[in-house]
């Protein structure tokens, strides 16, 4: 029931997807009645619905949201994931209540103090992929998590990519070790001490360069990325269109030349591409797809949790946390309890 285009283009990505992995089940969780109109009927095959009366909107408070509206479609997508129902929930919704949802259904990690949204970025060499976190869970952090989150993306780039050696950096405002804040610092000290293949700090423009292949930072910093990376692509297009509208009919035609190789790019930089940001360190498999999602990107979000749950992501990041606890402390992990078990807990 999330996002921009919801349900139309969530049910259509579904659809998609589970044409082309007709071996596994998809359930569609909200308003019935809109999920049926959408679906122009029955849902067949690979396809289930289930009825969720509440949503959380985008501008609800999300804790609160998730808290009280205990059958919005969200949480109960992270309640069919705790009950065994389902390996791994989808949303374009409200991403607050996603990180909400997924602490106060199924907890943290053991070992993970923060959570963290992680997002693919396209490199110029090397595995031509760079992981970014925290994209936007955690304004506020501190040492610790940026330490948590660089073990988290470290684990996932070699489970999920394939990179047997991942070179992890913290975001800063230049590369020397003067630079940054007492927080970057502070993180410096830890990671350093770590048995990651740490490499100090890197600048915005080396996220794209493809000499790191995961780079931390705090959400408030990493979500400004986020969004002026997807504006300037989204502006380089625009320049380029605007550009050959305007041009004579020469360049026209070298443009038309060129559309293949300009296509081939613009599938690198589309978000749709991605399909979604993993939500990494909760005891369970959530994908956060972009607001604006249209039927490819729900697939390809759909086809991101397929593989994460496959690659048994959680058992992997559990056992690295567990091996970190050396060089890495964190406060023992605790599912948030509900005001009401609050009022009855010692």
């Amino acid at each position: 029931m999330g996002g921009d285009h919801a349900p139309a283009a969530v049910v259509e990505g579904a659809t998609l997807f589970a044409r082309e992995h007709p071996q596994h089940q998809v359930i569609l969780v909200g308003e019935e009645r809109r999920i049926r109109e959408a679906l122009r009927g029955e849902p067949g095959g690979a396809i289930s619905l289930r009825h969720a009366s509440q949503a959380v909107a985008m501008g609800e408070h999300a804790g609160a949201a998730i808290r009280k509206k205990k059958d919005s479609s969200i949480r109960v997508c992270f309640e069919l994931i705790r009950s065994g129902e389902a390996s791994a929930m989808v949303s374009a919704g409200n991403s607050g209540a996603v990180m909400a949802g997924a602490l106060l259904v199924l907890g943290r990690i053991s070992g993970i103090d923060r959570p963290a949204f992680a997002t693919l970025f396209p490199a110029l060499k090397g595995e031509g992929r760079c992981l970014l976190l925290d994209a936007g869970a955690n304004v506020d952090c501190k040492a610790t998590h940026l330490a948590q989150f660089a073990l988290m993306g470290e684990a996932y780039v070699r489970k999920l990519l394939g990179v047997q050696n991942p070179r992890v950096a913290i975001l800063s405002n230049g590369e020397e070790a003067t630079k940054g804040t007492l927080l970057t610092r502070n993180a410096v000290e830890l990671l350093q001490r770590s048995d990651l293949r740490f490499i100090g700090y890197v600048e915005g423009k080396d996220i794209f360069s493809g000499d790191v292949e995961v780079v931390v930072t705090d959400g408030f910093t990493g979500n400004i990325v986020l969004k002026t990376s997807e504006g300037t692509a989204m502006a380089v297009a625009g320049l380029i269109r605007s550009a050959v509208q305007r041009a004579g009919l020469s360049e026209k035609l070298g443009a038309l030349l060129l559309k293949p190789t300009l296509a081939g790019l613009q599938k690198v930089v589309d978000y749709a591409e991605y399909g979604g940001a993993p939500v990494l360190g909760v005891n369970g498999v959530g994908i956060v797809a972009h607001g604006r999602s249209q039927a490819k990107a729900v697939k390809n979000a759909l086809k991101a949790a397929l593989q994460t749950t496959q690659a048994h992501f959680q058992d992997e990041l559990v056992a690295r946390v567990r091996a970190a606890q050396s060089w890495l402390p964190a406060r023992p992990a605790k599912r948030i309890k509900e005001p009401s078990e609050e009022a009855h807990s010692d």
